[in-house]
């Protein structure tokens, strides 16, 4: 084992060695009964073999349950940074300052609330809240060599804790986080994406989303880059952590999922918000990482910017299907496209193949029945209009609009007012 008790705190051995105390002369210190277990108490001496590097061990017998249990969570988590115990030994001491208030808390480093069932990974802490257990987790030291092993190793970890019936929550080192909010994006690695979370506030935040953007795609509006636009918006948040001098603080970044192949991306809602851990309170079963006030007023102002950018989307297509439209009025249609009759008269068996070709040239996103009938009739079909001014084939053109709806072509957007049935462009 590498940890001992050692005039009345915790070390690390290598952390001694790191010192620059010579290994002769811990090795001294340990034969006059300096280092104890800090399990069972019992005398540790300082021993080295040949296939295992200097380490602790028990002195009159064989090593205790905790201290084995304890030798399998530190092979876990060599991978890890230095700053990792520093900043799960705050996370511990932060939350046991909790349980002294609050009578039905427990918190224990994972290894030891465990040990004597010998679970095959650990937490590094778990906090039990009445009947819910959480396991909080903290990642450091990502890199891209390592982020595909990683990614499966943080699958089998969280889908252990999760068949314990524990609730795992990971707190990523904050040196790991990379967002580019001019872009609204928010650059993963595998890992990252396999560790983030579900929560109810991310619920919140799929509601609203689904509800407001659902007559135009969000990517689009924020001119985000993306592959596909989903059916329906996913959101799942990061918990990024840092030390500091006198505390522990999180940020949380929520985002809406994308890419999930490398190299791994999302749409990032906001720049999310600091919080500290005394602030993310305990409440009856599981822990609140959020502020609800705080995740309020960024609803409440993404609200405002996505009206902005409706408002902005729909006046600049507006603008490209008045250039289109005007474009259109000095064009007639290649008859031998529709193979009219010689007259170049467009009759109604034609219209569907004359309407694609309309939202083709001019990569229109909305389209209009009254300017696709007036298209219609620029092109040869009938200008028989009605008192009102309306063209009499109107009702074929809303006809024919409706089953390209049914394909899946295009999508009514509007009816009534000034711009009758109005149809956003999905795909052709």
């Amino acid at each position: 084992m590498q940890e001992a008790m050692y005039e009345g705190k915790n070390v690390n051995l290598s952390v001694l060695l790191d010192e620059k105390r010579e290994i002769r002369e811990l090795k001294k210190s340990s034969d006059k009964g300096a280092f104890s277990c800090p399990y069972c108490n019992e005398t540790l001496i300082i021993r080295a073999g040949s296939d295992r590097v200097h380490h602790f061990s028990h002195k009159q017998s064989k090593s205790c349950e905790l201290s084995i249990e304890s030798d399998k969570y530190q092979d876990q988590i060599k991978r890890e940074s230095k700053q990792h115990s520093v900043i799960k030994n705050f996370i511990h001491d932060e939350l046991k300052a909790q349980q002294k208030i609050n009578k039905e808390l427990e918190v224990e480093y994972g290894f030891v609330a465990k040990a004597t069932e010998k679970w095959r990974y650990y937490p590094d802490i778990i906090v039990k809240n009445v009947d819910k257990e959480i396991a909080i987790t903290v990642l450091t030291n990502v890199t891209q060599n390592r982020d595909e092993k990683l990614a499966n190793q943080i699958i089998k970890r969280n889908t252990y804790f999760k068949e314990k019936g524990l609730i795992p929550i990971w707190f990523v080192e904050n040196t790991e986080q990379s967002i580019d909010l001019g872009r609204h994006v928010i650059h993963l690695w595998e890992a990252e994406l396999n560790l983030a979370m579900k929560t109810p506030e991310d619920l919140m935040w799929e509601t609203l989303l689904n509800e407001t953007a659902r007559d135009q795609s969000l990517f689009e509006l924020f001119d985000y880059h993306h592959q596909n636009t989903p059916d329906s918006y996913k959101v799942r948040s990061l918990y990024y952590i840092q030390s500091r001098e006198d505390s522990i603080q999180f940020s949380v970044r929520r985002f809406v999922e994308d890419e999930q192949k490398s190299p791994f991306r999302a749409f990032a809602l906001n720049g999310g918000y600091e919080i500290s851990l005394s602030t993310a309170l305990l409440t009856t079963q599981t822990l609140q990482l959020s502020d609800p006030k705080i995740e309020m007023q960024l609803r409440d102002s993404f609200l405002q910017e996505l009206k902005q950018k409706k408002n902005e989307y729909i006046a600049k297509q507006k603008e490209i299907a008045d250039a289109n439209r005007a474009e259109l009025l000095n064009k007639r249609y290649d008859s031998s496209k529709l193979q009219v009759s010689s007259k170049n008269l467009l009759t109604k068996s034609h219209f569907r193949t004359a309407i694609l070709e309309y939202i083709k040239t001019g990569r229109l996103r909305l389209i209009n029945a009254d300017d696709v009938a007036e298209y219609l009739v620029l092109n040869g079909a009938s200008n028989k209009s009605y008192n009102t001014g309306r063209y009499k084939i109107y009702s074929d053109v809303c006809v024919c609009l409706d089953q390209l709806a049914e394909e899946n072509v295009i999508e009514l957007s509007s009816t009534g007012g000034q711009r009758d049935r109005t149809y956003a462009v999905k795909t052709i």
